[in-house]
């Protein structure tokens, strides 16, 4: 729709009432002078775009008036009517550009503000790295979780620090999990991964916390990552429960497994061991079939006590765990071209059950990895006991450690770890001191 007015009062009442893309706006108005017309539509918030139309003489007002937001100015000339369309046209092309960017704009920024919201509204610890492992952004729950824990003022893991130097100052203290964190993270940023996950722990004074990191890549290769912590506590709190109730019942079957069925299993195996030799001296066309039951019942009786001592290796007394480490190498010796000793001196006394339980299962784990996977011919299982903490070790002559021992690298590592993680223990990988895998395990706590 076009308007034409010839005042300044006239363009102020229709603009008050009508909406328009463009004004063209002649610098002498009847009543008002265009710069005063523009002074109060800007005032009353109904100011749009406009074009200054003067004459001669006037340019150096028109181009006053362009500093002031005139998108162009037409001098009343011999060449006006011609210009005219062309300006106009271009001056509409213009507002339409603007208005398209201006839309663009709020749709970025919407998208930026929910993508915000979205990353803030999580409950994982969310980190964004770019592809040199800065951390360019992060979420509230991470900075929550930082300043909980008394990271004051985010000094080591804020906006700006690079995680891969922390990763690396923690494994250069000791931290296996942060050696093995810095690997995935590389990897992914490389692209040779897509993603990479590790189960951790992160207790506090008085607090037992366990998180699982997730690593995805940002893009491209080196285009950066997202790192999430997700707080699993309460899972492996179950997780804990359940496998120390399985391990409460196991060792209670075991017991009465050996003490109860055991037990008259064995006094059926003496009772028919007489029978027999009195059967061969009474009557012997039976005797035969009386050592065939003999031998039956030493055999079931055999069973029995090697099942009761799988579900129940270590005896409930506090020299339990030697006793069933020395079993262990004792049995693993019998086989063909394999030596297995056990060291402990002084002795180690455990007076927890489950805790003893938890060290076997990893030395029985680790042993049998040497023998599986190793080719392992001479294995050495040690516990001592070094300023109140418990160190445990499996070393082997087999094959050597790998380079790097990826995070998911099969079910009996995953569970050693597991297990070490249940008694509040470290538990590391190293090479042997010539050739083969040291398996460590440390008791953080005194037992």
């Amino acid at each position: 729709m076009r308007q034409s007015v010839t005042s300044g009062q006239a363009a102020i009442d229709w603009r008050m009432r009508h909406h328009a893309d463009l004004m063209l706006l002649d610098l002498k108005l009847q009543d008002i002078g265009g710069k005063e017309l523009i002074d109060h539509l800007a005032s009353i918030g109904r100011l749009l775009p406009f074009i200054i139309i003067t004459g001669q003489g006037d340019e150096r007002v028109a181009v006053e008036m362009m500093k002031r937001g005139a998108l162009d100015y037409l001098v009343k000339d011999t060449q006006f009517a011609e210009l005219l369309p062309a300006v106009v046209q271009r001056a509409l092309a213009q507002i339409e550009t603007e208005k398209r960017l201006t839309a663009a704009e709020e749709a970025l920024g919407k998208s930026e503000a929910l993508k915000q919201a979205v990353m803030h509204s999580l409950t994982a610890h969310i980190a964004v790295l770019d592809g040199s492992g800065n951390i360019i952004a992060l979420n509230e729950a991470w900075n929550r979780f930082a300043h909980l824990n008394g990271v004051t003022g985010l000094a080591q893991t804020g906006v700006g620090s690079n995680y891969l130097e922390a990763c690396r100052r923690a494994a250069a203290g000791g931290a296996v999990q942060a050696s093995q964190a810095l690997v995935g993270i590389q990897e992914v940023l490389a692209g040779s991964r897509n993603e990479f996950s590790l189960e951790y722990d992160c207790h506090g004074p008085g607090t037992e916390r366990w998180f699982v990191m997730l690593v995805t890549p940002l893009g491209p290769p080196g285009g950066g990552t997202v790192i999430s912590h997700t707080d699993i506590t309460e899972r492996k709190k179950l997780e804990k429960s359940l496998l120390d109730l399985t391990e409460r019942e196991q060792r209670k079957f075991g017991h009465d497994l050996h003490d109860g069925l055991g037990q008259r299993l064995t006094g059926l195996e003496m009772l028919s061991h007489a029978l027999a030799e009195d059967i061969k001296s009474q009557a012997p066309p039976l005797a035969k079939r009386a050592e065939r039951l003999n031998r039956e019942l030493r055999e079931t009786v055999t069973q029995a006590r090697l099942l009761s001592h799988s579900l129940a290796p270590v005896p409930l007394e506090g020299e339990g765990l030697m006793r069933a480490l020395f079993e262990l190498a004792a049995s693993t010796s019998r086989i063909p071209r394999v030596k297995c000793q056990f060291h402990c001196e002084p002795p180690v006394s455990i007076q927890d059950p489950a805790t003893a339980t938890h060290l076997y299962r990893i030395a029985q784990e680790a042993v049998n990895n040497a023998l599986k996977h190793g080719q392992a011919t001479k294995i050495k299982i040690t516990l001592a006991e070094r300023n109140g903490t418990v160190h445990f070790s499996v070393e082997n002559n087999g094959r050597p450690m790998p380079v790097s021992i990826p995070a998911n690298s099969g079910t009996g590592l995953h569970v050693m770890r597991y297990r070490a993680r249940m008694i509040d223990a470290s538990l590391s990988i190293e090479p042997g001191q010539t050739k083969g895998v040291n398996v460590v395990c440390i008791v953080r706590r005194k037992i």
